[in-house]
């Protein structure tokens, strides 16, 4: 996918009170942000999902957890013209995975008393009429039908792109073996990973909530599999987790939500199929049947 920040226009920088600094890129970890100052200021896909989920980020206190705070603009507002804004912290994204999944349960707690927002179960588009293929692949990996939720924004009619084919192959091989998954919906994060950073000993940052309605260790089981997908964690992390209610099952939400992103996305990278499919393998085998 293609980091590079869009361009930051200097009234949005005076709109949330940022110096005239020279901004300084920052990477996927603060969604490809700039730095001014001490403020990050990025671009919005989702004006309704951004708000909310500064609005959460601005209450919430977790446990050995710093969530980001927001950066509201001159007359109060969480997002303006496309842009948000939120305080920088220092940390980087390095592989700190078991302290992650401990971090991802604890926000987990922090999360589950907040009502769920009508926008993570509405029907999927933005007020431009722009789908958000995010949120298509999380309705998908989740509905008892996923083909009806894929088909309209899968493009069927046209020749079907290599990372297409091996992402819906890949889910076909998965869905074989969804079961039921109990436990109460609630509010979860579906990119903790990516999102989460280290400074040292200090608890760890995040910088974001990209919202989705699972069960509540949905968000611990999205950061195994996405640090097996990046290979920057053991494989006997699934063991380490074993005794977490259905998260085998919940891994197996997880890993359907990157194949169907990885079939959806025009820039997916052809060279993440094959490290899908050592975590499809992993997954299916005898050793994790039973999780």
């Amino acid at each position: 996918m293609d980091n590079t920040p869009p361009e930051l226009p200097d009234y949005v920088c005076g709109i949330f009170r940022a110096s005239d600094r020279t901004p300084q890129p920052l990477g996927p970890a603060w969604d490809n942000g700039w730095l001014v100052d001490q403020t990050v200021i990025s671009r919005v896909l989702d004006p309704v999902a951004a708000s909310w989920s500064a609005k959460v980020r601005e209450q919430l206190h977790p446990e050995g957890v710093r969530p980001v705070r927001p950066v509201r603009s001159t007359d109060g507002r969480y997002v303006v013209s496309g842009w948000r804004a939120s305080t920088f912290i220092e940390g980087e994204p390095v592989a700190r995975v078991d302290e992650t999944v401990a971090a991802a349960l604890r926000l987990a707690d922090a999360l589950a008393p907040l009502p769920v927002p009508e926008h993570l179960t509405a029907p999927v588009g933005t007020p431009d009429g722009v789908t958000d293929l995010f949120a298509v692949a999380d309705r998908a990996a989740w509905s008892s039908d996923p083909a009806s939720v894929l088909a309209p924004a899968l493009g069927l009619d046209a020749t079907a792109s290599e990372t297409q084919r091996a992402g819906m192959t890949m889910a076909a091989l998965v869905t074989r073996t969804i079961e039921p998954v109990g436990g109460a919906r609630q509010v979860g994060h579906a990119d903790m990973y990516a999102t989460t950073l280290f400074s040292g000993d200090l608890p760890p940052v995040v910088t974001d909530i990209v919202g989705v309605a699972h069960p509540h260790g949905y968000t611990a089981a999205q950061v195994i599999v996405d640090a097996l997908v990046a290979g920057e964690v053991d494989d006997g992390i699934i063991a380490r987790y074993s005794h977490l209610p259905d998260i085998g099952q919940l891994m197996r939400r997880a890993l359907l939500y990157r194949l169907y992103l990885h079939a959806l996305l025009e820039d997916a990278d052809p060279n993440v199929s094959a490290k899908l499919a050592r975590v499809v393998e992993l997954l299916l085998s005898g050793d994790t049947d039973t999780l």
